[in-house]
């Protein structure tokens, strides 16, 4: 059995570094990949001795099956051995392989000329939406999109599913990361990474994106979404490791304004606005997130409610009630929590939104 799960490791090993393995180069070639994107040290001869490039004497060790299951998105080699046996059984159940096919085409094909293209945004939703309830493809379906453009920038960037970042889509950004290395993408990815560790209270993982984000640094020419990202990355590591957060808020707020003729307006759950609001919520700096609430109703009062994604007002309710139930206006909170409508959060986190709803109610 575990013989035949090495041989399944080394599989997806090479699945995710893109090619086989056959040489002393493509294993000096992953050590390299593997302490770029795991912070872990494997030694090249391990590499060749896993690999039968040279002459093994006994099994790998726990360390190097551990250490390679991290580089390909698992937290260990048991861990690597269930999800592989889930996925033999969901694959059973599998009746219609041309449905994975169909998918995958959908995002390899099609062009799309802007982001905010509602009718592909309404496709892609109805997929996301379809694929939760047939988790069997989910990950080949994650790998392959992560190769292409409009999966990258639809799938994961624009449908951020927090409900399951510690689940598939928490799995398939290391796809995504492994496919676009740009310094956005990576900022991007490693963020949100850092945030399901924060999320989780894995310290560890905390640390180890929380440097991988820091590498990447703050640039005003990518997307204000992803910015925002940068600072609640350093507001999750300081609160997780009992560090002053005074300077942080103070960068955030400085960044902020000095953008704001800049700012792309995208009025969205996922704007930088709601962003950094939510972050400094769950790390109990409340009078700030308010600040930038405020912002965003400001800009919401401008456009044309037709416009405005439903559940970007049922969030900016639901923070602002949580802002003034922790800051002594229950009143005002409850007031506020009256108004609110469950249903209408984001299929993306709703989960999330109604545990922050509920415990609300509990002031």
């Amino acid at each position: 059995m575990k013989l035949n799960s090495i041989s399944l490791l080394k599989t997806e090993v090479e699945k995710i570094f893109g090619k086989r393995i056959q040489s002393s180069s493509d294993c000096q070639t992953l050590c390299n990949e593997i302490l770029r994107t795991s912070d872990i040290k494997i030694s090249f001869n391990t590499i060749r001795r896993f690999f039968n490039l040279m002459k093994a004497e006994g099994s790998p060790s726990s360390y190097t099956l551990n250490a390679l299951c991290n580089y390909c998105g698992f937290q260990s080699f048991d861990k690597f051995i269930l999800a592989r046996q889930q996925n033999v059984l969901q694959e059973e159940k599998a009746q219609d392989p041309v449905l994975l096919n169909f998918l995958i085409l959908f995002f390899k094909q099609i062009e799309v000329c802007k982001k905010n293209d509602l009718t592909y945004l309404s496709l892609v939703q109805q997929t996301i939406i379809h694929l939760d309830q047939h988790t069997f493809i989910i990950d080949s379906f994650q790998r392959e999109i992560a190769k292409t453009k409009n999966g990258q920038t639809f799938y994961f960037e624009q449908f951020v599913f927090v409900d399951k970042l510690n689940s598939y889509y928490g799995a398939g950004l290391q796809y995504y990361l492994n496919e676009k290395k740009t310094k956005e993408a990576q900022l991007f990815g490693y963020s949100l990474l850092c945030y399901q560790s924060w999320l989780t209270q894995n310290t560890a993982g905390i640390e180890k994106y929380f440097r991988k984000v820091m590498q990447q640094g703050i640039n005003t020419s990518v997307s204000h979404s992803v910015n925002a990202r940068y600072f609640t990355t350093q507001l999750f590591y300081a609160d997780a490791f009992s560090l002053d957060q005074d300077a942080i808020l103070a960068e955030a707020k400085r960044f902020y304004l000095s953008t704001l003729k800049l700012k792309d307006n995208n009025l969205t759950s996922n704007c930088f606005e709601i962003i950094i609001s939510e972050a400094m919520i769950l790390t109990g700096n409340y009078e700030s997130a308010l600040f930038y609430l405020e912002e965003i109703l400001k800009e919401v009062k401008r456009n044309i409610p037709s416009y405005i994604e439903v559940a970007l007002y049922e969030n900016i309710c639901l923070l602002k009630a949580i802002v003034f139930a922790n800051t002594g206006k229950k009143m005002k909170a409850y007031e506020i929590l009256e108004d609110i409508n469950p249903n209408k959060f984001s299929f993306l986190s709703r989960k999330f939104m109604n545990i922050l709803y509920f415990s609300t109610q509990m002031f």
